[in-house]
């Protein structure tokens, strides 16, 4: 069969096996007719939480908080969710007393880069962007010193830490849009909001890991960690009877993506019915899995790599593949253990120094000497965190903290611990995939051929054709061929 696959900046035409089981997404469920009526009704219904314009009588200062340029990581219609939301916000916020002059816009960055105001204005809205005052307008600054504040530890030690504005704040609003089951809930207040030092404890490589996928939330302890960890934020601010009111947003997979729901709440409480939905658009259920090997294209567009001017690099590139590519299922990996994994992109040896100041130098210094993850964090990753200059990069050049690298290559650990080979096929740069520890091919018939050659004319080859929009997989534990 004759295929298009996804590679880089373009695709590529493919002659596959006619035994290739492709893999088709969901259809798009409906969009709302009313992105606007649908937040008002949300913020006016919430979950487990009064309604926003009774938590907002008597507040004196307010944060509204909101996922940075990194999400969605594909095209949405415009206006963006996030602007329709804030603009349904503010106005609550104005009809229960609360003075604008005190309400902070706060873009939850983390260790991302931080953002333009041109940036910003394609998240809040270009007249918001330009008119609202920049010291409340601001990015998330991980670094700053007095910026981000200890809340407490959670039962397993895990550091809480929080930007202080939060703290200081009578109620925080967080607008979300939950792009894939990994994003949202809590890990949109205590990893967008926080620092190294805070973040490293959930991002270090996990040797001892199950291997369960971030995108399957019922079995990843990822998010059970961090939910840990918005409790203990959640009790520090009832002391001081203040709240935390999460909008949340589901998209469908049309290209450009609309809206097809928005529920509100406390987060603890409004994320579960989030995913429901979010589930339901882009989970397919695979009855005839795990498979031999399967086949993935890449695009050159991944959450780390948006913005203006911004791309990727191969490190970038390698965590698409593994932790986008081979970490989108629940349940079952799609590739049985020991199967190999074609990722088909040029993966050219490109950096951009601006917003990615720490990419070239983690190539240069950290893997040359190791490419185990483990290794690499135990030798490098706070030196990394630390370095004047990345730090320097991080505050005011628009750069990707020092140690976000490091968090990129961590994705590796189980996917090479489950899979016999990763093949990056269609690669322009021969020694590329080789430096990083992977195989490449010039071709994808000539990955094909060698996986073949190893694993049987027969074997068994997945093709998911999602087109660059996110699928998750799902073959039940004990369950498949």
């Amino acid at each position: 069969m004759k295929v298009t696959l996804l590679c880089g900046d373009g695709a590529v035409e493919a002659t596959l096996p006619d035994r290739v089981r492709r893999i088709e997404p969901n259809a798009p469920l409906p969009a709302l007719s009313d992105p606007r009526l649908a937040v008002r009704r949300a913020i006016e219904e919430p979950f487990g939480s009064p309604p926003l314009r009774e938590l907002a009588r008597g507040a004196k200062k307010v944060v509204i908080a909101f996922d940075d340029g990194a999400v969605p990581a594909f095209p949405v219609v415009t206006p963006d969710i996030r602007e329709v939301a804030l603009g349904v916000v503010l106005e609550e916020l104005t009809g229960a007393g609360v003075d604008v002059a005190n309400v902070t816009l706060l873009c939850a960055n983390a260790l991302h880069r931080k953002w333009t105001r041109r940036e910003l204005a394609r998240i809040v809205g270009e007249t918001t962007a330009r008119l609202w005052p920049p010291q409340r307008l601001i990015c998330h600054d991980a670094c700053e010193p007095g910026n981000v504040v200890a809340v407490g530890e959670s039962k397993r030690g895990f550091e809480v830490r929080c930007n202080r504005r939060v703290l200081e704040a009578d109620l925080t609003v967080y607008l979300n849009i939950t792009a894939t089951p990994f994003n949202g809930g809590w890990k949109s207040y205590v990893v967008g909001l926080s620092d190294f030092t805070s973040i490293r404890h959930h991002h270090r490589p996990w040797p001892y890991a199950q291997g369960h996928s971030v995108m399957d939330p019922k079995r990843s302890s990822f998010p059970r960690l961090l939910a840990e960890m918005g409790r203990v934020l959640t009790a520090r601010l009832a002391e001081e009877g203040k709240h935390l009111f999460s909008i949340e947003t589901a998209y469908d997979n049309s290209v450009p993506a609309s809206p097809i729901a928005v529920h509100a709440g406390a987060p603890d409480e409004v994320h579960p019915v989030t995913l429901s939905i979010v589930e339901a658009q882009q989970v397919v259920e695979v009855a005839d899995g795990p498979f031999d090997a399967a086949i993935l294209g890449l695009p050159d567009r991944d959450p780390y790599s948006q913005g203006d001017g911004a791309f990727g690099n191969p490190i970038l590139t390698t965590n698409l593949g593994l932790a986008y590519g081979y970490g989108l299922y629940q349940g079952q990996p799609l590739i049985r253990p020991g199967g190999a994994l074609i990722l088909v992109n040029p993966l050219p040896w490109r950096f951009d120094e601006i917003h990615h100041p720490s990419y070239r130098p983690f190539c240069d210094e950290v893997l040359r000497r190791t490419l185990d993850p483990e290794e690499a964090w135990d030798l490098f990753v706070d030196d990394f965190a630390h370095r004047p200059e990345l730090v320097h990069r991080y505050r005011h050049g628009f750069g990707f903290h020092g140690s976000h690298p490091f968090f990129m290559w961590n994705q590796t650990l189980i996917p090479r611990r489950h899979l016999g080979r990763i093949i990056f096929a269609g690669v322009t740069e021969p020694g590329v995939a080789e430096r990083l520890g992977f195989e490449g091919f010039a071709t994808v018939e000539e990955a094909v051929g060698s996986v073949e050659a190893e694993l049987g004319p027969d074997c068994s080859i997945a093709l998911p054709c999602n087109m660059g929009m996110p699928m998750i997989t799902r073959i039940e534990q004990g369950g498949g061929a």
